[in-house]
């Protein structure tokens, strides 16, 4: 019995031991990063759209199947033709329904649509960025590590083909052969967002590997694997944190574009298509109470992204 306390004790101990050193590095880093308002403002920001994501039900006032004057499906009856008319509806707060931010000219509420459409800009934005960083960073610390050499010369000749490829005539290819879905959105973004990561981290890389604890890396034997992704990689995530919310950003900025231009999947919701719909129908400078709100929306999350992104530089400077 007593052999079993003491060895639940050392357990203890040793999960003590491994594991308090990282929640006090945790402990400092929020702290720096709280230090930062801007960065805070983006992640109150990211996490209001992450709550729309995960629960849109809870936050919108309807459906999206919700049509002003009916009510939720299924209607009993149709819109007459004054009511048609009257759409796109301004703001109204309950008479004769309730529609903070107004209603677009199928009669559908445009702060539910905003707010629907959240989850899709969210998936877009984290989907491009993590993936354009899970191919420009290791390729650029790689390229970099081997500088000169026939590995780096052709890494950066793939680059130097890959920027001159164009992003919007390659995503009307992608579309004609693979169909306009958000995974080939994602890819199509993803392609052509992650050589400035690879190039700025090239650089990084360049100048990281002449350091001093690099060369004892080699001298103690370590493996060039080992040199790369234990010693020269940490000192360059602060700067592929800032590129991981700029490739976000852009992804977002550049789904909302495809949609206004009418390359983006129709069947889900996106700010994009709001505003593609509003241009399209001929509402642009009548009905501001549909178009504000979806550009809002969207100039928000590249913000908070880029906020986030900023801030994490500081954080995870070793400098600091």
């Amino acid at each position: 019995m007593a052999t079993q306390q003491e060895s639940s004790g050392s357990d203890g101990e040793s999960f003590k031991r491994k594991w308090e050193p990282r929640i006090e590095r945790f402990r400092r880093g929020w702290s720096r990063f709280t230090e930062h308002r801007i960065g805070v403002l983006g992640l109150v920001i990211l996490t209001i759209y992450t709550l729309w994501s995960i629960a849109p039900g809870v936050f919108a006032p309807h459906s999206t199947e919700w049509v002003a004057y009916l009510g939720e499906p299924p209607f009993d009856r149709r819109l007459t033709g004054e009511q048609i008319r009257s759409l796109p509806h301004p703001p109204a707060f309950g008479d004769p329904f309730f529609a903070p931010l107004g209603t677009n000219a199928n009669g559908a509420g445009v702060l539910s649509l905003v707010i629907y459409s959240a989850k899709n800009a969210m998936y877009i934005g984290l989907a491009a960025g993590l993936l354009s960083s899970l191919v420009g960073v290791p390729l650029g610390l790689i390229s970099g590590f081997y500088g000169d050499t026939w590995i780096d010369e052709t890494i950066q000749r793939f680059v130097d083909i890959m920027y001159g490829l164009p992003f919007l005539p390659f995503l009307i290819v992608l579309v004609a052969i693979r169909g306009i879905t958000t995974t080939n959105i994602i890819i199509g973004i993803a392609v052509t967002s992650w050589l400035n990561n690879c190039i700025t981290v090239r650089g990084e890389t360049l100048s990281l590997k002449e350091r001093s604890y690099v060369e004892s890396a080699k001298v103690a034997g370590a493996s060039d694997t080992r040199i790369i992704f234990r010693h020269i990689m940490p000192n360059v995530l602060p700067i592929s944190f800032v590129f991981l919310a700029q490739d976000a950003a852009g992804a977002v900025i550049a789904q909302a574009s495809l949609a206004y231009l009418g390359l983006a999947d129709f069947t889900a919701n996106s700010w994009g298509l709001m505003l593609q719909n509003i241009q399209s129908q001929g509402y642009i400078f009548s009905a501001w109470w549909w178009l504000l709100p979806p550009g809002i929306a969207l100039m928000l999350m590249a913000a908070s992204f880029y906020f986030i992104g900023f801030s994490m530089e500081d954080v995870t400077n070793p400098q600091r």
